[in-house]
């Protein structure tokens, strides 16, 4: 057995195993197609997203993209593997770093048409027997970080929107 594999057993066998989730959604005023434009051109996040500046890799399902995470004052780098990718709808990775079996991270941004815009919920869901460690020494940072990331999307894709004239 592994190092990695036996903290994940005494992980288990302490009770630390649970899973929890964090979602924020925006209404945003543009159409989804502007919105998705930004969310699918990783070397452009630098230009508005201050929660994941730097997002390089294959964005196809199967591949990977490696995101930089400012978690406060802590800056993450996290390998993630691209499981859905559905134009305008629906863009979903989840953390694959040594640690996946501790505790693995699955999130979705999925893009739903309305009068005058989207509607964008930011899903994440933590699971694995340190989730729960992670919940007390990250969850607010996420979760402040879920925020930032919809707010300057919000400006990135309204800005697009109306210069286009959209």
């Amino acid at each position: 057995m592994t190092r990695h594999a036996a903290a994940g057993l005494a992980a288990l066998a302490l009770g630390l195993g649970c899973s929890w989730q964090v979602e924020r959604s925006i209404d945003i005023e543009a159409p989804p197609e502007v919105v998705w434009e930004l969310l699918t051109d990783l070397e452009g996040y630098a230009d508005w997203n201050r929660y994941s500046p730097s997002a390089r890799g294959e964005l196809r399902p199967g591949g990977v993209v490696t995101i930089e995470a400012r978690l406060g004052d802590e800056v993450r780098h996290v390998d993630n593997l691209v499981t859905v990718l559905e134009p305008e709808r629906s863009l979903c990775w989840h953390s694959m770093n040594w640690y996946e079996f501790l505790a693995r991270g699955t999130r979705c941004r999925d893009l739903e048409p309305r009068p005058g815009g989207t509607h964008l919920r930011h899903h994440e869901v933590m699971e694995g027997p340190l989730a729960g460690l992670i919940e007390w020494v990250y969850r607010s940072r996420i979760e402040a970080g879920l925020e930032r990331m919809n707010a300057d999307l919000e400006r990135a894709a309204e800005a697009r929107a109306s210069a286009r004239g959209a």
